[in-house]
């Protein structure tokens, strides 16, 4: 039996876009996407974490377990949580519903971190990216991280700033955050258990609760994935990637 369970969290009541995860993409359901590339992995079983049974039911159609967890979760953190109580497993991964084009390879990347770094106790991945768009969005998320690939900061600002633009820093990249957690058990019950932090309610980045506790959060490098869904345009944007693909 593995000691790795990943869970999709999959809230049918999303704001932006309600039932996103049911809404078609290439004539499958969006979290049918994330569902499959998390099966290819194969490092544990894969459970959809949701809070309303129409969701359950449609993953079973194509057979995949659902989960109905409370309606009271603040997070898809605190869902990934309540799913995976009362199991046994050492390691969860929490990874997001809206990335249909998450690459099996960046789930088993970050199983093997967990499983073979004692130090670490959030594993997460990040992408090189020297593209201006990108860098100068605040809806993506930038990582600072050390030579071990230890996460320092999590921002939506351009970090680091580069003072001066030279030859030698002109293609350093910078890291764009990509949205999946690999947890130790202990580590995930202490993350849920601690309030909002203060640098965590400034920038909207629930990873820096983490950081302010004195978790120690290591980022797996990975080639960047497709769009994920967050708008109807989101949504039409991820249908033309998909026919280039």
């Amino acid at each position: 039996m593995s000691d790795i369970l990943i869970v999709i969290p999959a809230r049918y009541g999303s704001t932006r876009l309600p039932a996103k995860a049911l809404k078609l993409l290439g004539g499958k359901p969006v979290v049918q996407h994330v569902y499959e590339a998390c099966q290819k992995a194969n490092v544990g079983e894969v459970l959809i974490a949701t809070e309303n049974q129409i969701v359950v039911d449609a993953v079973a159609q194509f057979g995949a377990k659902g989960v109905l967890t409370s309606e009271a979760c603040q997070s898809g953190t605190d869902r990934v949580y309540e799913a995976a109580k009362g199991r046994s497993e050492k390691f969860i991964i929490n990874v997001q519903g809206d990335e249909p084009f998450l690459n099996p390879t960046t789930v088993q990347k970050i199983a093997e971190m967990l499983q073979n770094d004692p130090s670490c106790d959030i594993a997460t991945a990040a992408a090189p990216t020297l593209d201006e768009e990108k860098i100068n969005n605040p809806n993506c998320v930038k990582a600072v991280l050390n030579k071990d690939g230890k996460a320092l900061y999590f921002s939506r600002s351009a970090v680091p700033y580069k003072r001066e633009i030279t030859e030698e820093n002109k293609n350093v990249p910078y890291w764009q955050h990509c949205g999946i957690y690999g947890y130790r058990r202990e580590a995930l019950e202490r993350f849920v258990s601690l309030p909002p932090s203060p640098l965590e309610q400034l920038e909207k980045l629930e990873q820096l609760r983490a950081l302010e506790d004195g978790l120690t959060i290591k980022c797996v490098a990975i080639d960047a994935a497709g769009p994920a869904i967050d708008t109807a345009r989101d949504l039409q944007e991820a249908e033309e990637y998909l026919k280039k693909i």
